[in-house]
């Protein structure tokens, strides 16, 4: 019944829109993926496959009124196949017959935007955060739901620079128990500043501050901390680069006992070699290195936060490892064998940054994590991938991958041993409209 409405709905906004002066656009996308991961946990006596499939359907609308009004509207399904059965007994299983938070229409976009003046625009509802080249703040748009947030953003545009304020709200817990006056939230400010007329050599020049404040509330990741971070990335005579820098101060749990300093950092290099002239080859090479912290039990946290950035571009197609006392070593290469086909391989060397730290999982799509309790040892491991992608007519385009990840002593020497190469074979089909 809810759906019907929510169609009866649609149409009845589309009837009253040909009638008047608003202008309507929709937009879409409908994806499935396929993964086999073979021995996921990495322990020779669990040789065992598992095999996830998940779709997503996103559909938007977004009403144009003038050329200084908008207002978005993004709604989106998402599933791993079969979890709103999961909790069912029965054979014939009883998941449809009930709500389930894997079988539910999400609202993922709702903003209006106004064009204040020439160079001022203002949005303000739910909407996705983009920085430069991801590496701090995405949406990343791999996961089945990607990230968005709720508050404001203003955009300015200059000669010389375009600058994006954005006020995101993180929590807001409403009351706080005893005082009910109080209003205990936490609010993250950044300021992004994407530099205009730069060099032939220089494409992108982004800098970014982000301020996380806490205010009467329960500790919620990061505190009262400051993070600042730079891009900068173009090409030059077939010489393609792309360097990320970002430190992070302040607190990441402060009490009224206690205070928990942050001090983390993190950096990301690429440089590369294009040659359009031979089936558009590209060979690149990429270190990354973020802080860890090996020293338990004292004031400060030395383990970089990796906020929100685009998990499945940085560190291996498996999603094995993340960011967080991470250091990494990658090569590369990829072809087009034709305009509408790219193809390639990169192998990626993992290790943490400080042995005795914990390392990070990656967010993998059946939710198999294999880092857990690792041994005090740097080698996390080697990862091979080899994909490739065809566009197809009609905005039809299909993605595949086959990656194996070999673990290294930190996970060798671990008290349950993990040894057993992991494999993982992934086909994604897409279409957008």
């Amino acid at each position: 019944m809810k759906r019907f409405a929510l169609i009866a709905g649609a149409l009845a906004i589309s009837s009253v829109a040909a009638a008047s002066d608003t202008e309507f656009k929709h937009d879409g996308e409908f994806r499935v993926r396929y993964y086999n991961d073979m021995t996921p946990s990495g322990v020779k006596e669990k040789p065992l496959n598992r095999a996830d499939s998940e779709g997503r359907f996103k559909v938007g609308m977004t009403a144009r009124k003038g050329e200084k009004l908008q207002a978005r509207l993004g709604l989106l399904h998402g599933t791993i196949f079969g979890n709103d059965k999961r909790a069912s007994t029965s054979v014939a299983g009883t998941g449809y017959n009930t709500n389930s938070t894997d079988n539910i229409l999400l609202v993922n976009e709702a903003y209006g935007w106004w064009k204040a003046s020439d160079a001022l625009a203002l949005k303000v509802g739910r909407f996705h955060v983009n920085i430069a080249d991801g590496a701090v703040f995405s949406s990343d748009d791999w996961l089945v739901v990607p990230h968005t947030h709720e508050g404001l953003q203003a955009s300015y545009e200059m000669d010389a620079m375009n600058l994006n304020f954005y006020a995101i709200k993180y929590l807001d817990n409403n009351t706080n128990a005893g005082n009910p006056d109080s209003d205990p939230e936490v609010n993250n400010y950044i300021l992004s500043l994407d530099f205009k007329n730069l060099p032939e050599a220089l494409k992108t020049a982004n800098l970014h501050v982000l301020n996380v404040k806490r205010q009467e509330t329960a500790a919620y990741g990061l505190s009262d901390a400051m993070h600042v971070g730079l891009t900068v990335g173009g090409d030059v005579s077939n010489v393609m680069y792309n360097f990320t820098m970002a430190m992070q101060s302040g607190s990441i749990n402060k009490t009224a006992a206690a205070d928990q300093k942050l001090a983390g950092n993190m950096f990301d290099l690429m440089v590369g070699y294009s040659m359009p002239e031979t089936m558009g080859l590209k060979v690149w090479a990429n270190y990354h290195m973020d802080s860890g912290d090996d020293q338990a039990g004292d004031d400060k946290t030395e383990t970089y936060q990796s906020l929100y950035y685009d998990s499945h571009k940085y560190a291996g197609l498996m999603d094995i490892i993340g960011w967080g006392n991470l250091t990494q070593m990658s090569v590369g290469a990829d072809v087009m064998p034709s305009e509408d086909m790219t193809a390639g391989v990169a192998l990626h060397m993992f290790s943490k940054t400080k042995e005795n730290a914990a390392t990070t999982t990656g967010t993998r799509p059946n939710g198999q994590a294999i880092t857990g309790a690792l041994a005090a040892k740097k080698d996390l491991g080697m990862e091979l991938d080899v994909y490739a992608s065809k566009k197809y007519d009609s905005n039809f385009s299909i993605d595949a991958h086959l990656g194996a990840f070999m673990p290294g002593a930190a996970f060798k020497d671990a008290t349950v041993k993990k040894e057993a190469t992991i494999m993982q074979a992934m086909v994604m089909g897409k279409m957008s409209f």
